[in-house]
């Protein structure tokens, strides 16, 4: 397994993990499985009793999905290094509430659910930073679960480009390269409307195509039609 200062070092600055105090997160990174996946390959289905491990990603990416009571497809989100996911059904013992899988190739990590409660309920430090990030996260739902509700078609797509964009590069290419039906999953809206959306931005030269990857040309506008929707 890799250094522990490194892996430390590589976490997403807002995960649940920098919530625990830094002497309980070694003793939980060191308890920690690494597993290599394929694109397309599950690591957490949805439904599965089996809520005994969250997975940290070390490399490549990872796609949550869910399936509707009408039976349509969901993204939830999708998760770069550094990032957790999986920590509801290891904190509550409850069935798994999505589906997870390799957008591309990826690498993981499986940290133990017993190891993780016994990291939070430690010290008080532990138990309270956890706390504080579980309610943020909270507040940060209710925010998108508002927008959906009063948002229109193209900002909800405009939305689901910018968080997709990948920072670390300069050329506005988004991470994962999703295609039309994942872009409609991620922004809830058919892949048909998907496509004439971006047809019409393409030729106000708001996205470019470069063979099937989509490449954001006008990230301000964008970033304001997410921000402000139709009012913008």
């Amino acid at each position: 397994m890799d250094k522990l200062d490194d892996l430390i070092a590589r976490l997403a600055p807002d995960t649940l993990l920098r919530a625990l105090a830094p002497d309980q997160l070694e003793q939980l990174l060191r308890e920690a499985t690494r597993r290599d996946l394929r694109p397309g390959e599950p690591i957490i289905s949805q439904g599965d009793e089996d809520g005994d491990y969250a997975v940290v990603v070390l490399s490549g990416g990872l796609k949550i999905t869910m399936v509707s009571a009408s039976g349509h497809e969901i993204i939830l989100n999708y998760c770069g290094p550094g990032e957790l996911v999986g920590e509801i059904a290891m904190l509550d013992s409850g069935p798994r509430t999505a589906t997870v899988i390799a957008a591309v190739p990826s690498s993981v990590l499986l940290l133990p659910s017993h190891t993780f409660l016994a990291a939070a309920t430690a010290n008080p430090v532990s138990a309270a930073g956890v706390m504080r990030e579980l309610a943020r996260r909270v507040r940060q739902l209710n925010l998108v679960i508002e927008s959906d509700r009063t948002f229109s078609m193209a900002p909800r797509l405009a939305r689901a480009l910018v968080r997709l964009v990948d920072p670390a590069r300069d050329d506005g290419r988004l991470r994962y390269d999703p295609n039309q039906s994942d872009l409609g999953a991620f922004a809830g809206l058919a892949r048909e409307n998907v496509s004439r959306l971006l047809s019409d931005w393409e030729a106000q030269g708001v996205i470019a195509r470069e063979g099937r990857a989509l490449k954001v040309s006008n990230l301000p506008f964008l970033q304001t039609l997410a921000e402000f929707g139709d009012d913008s």
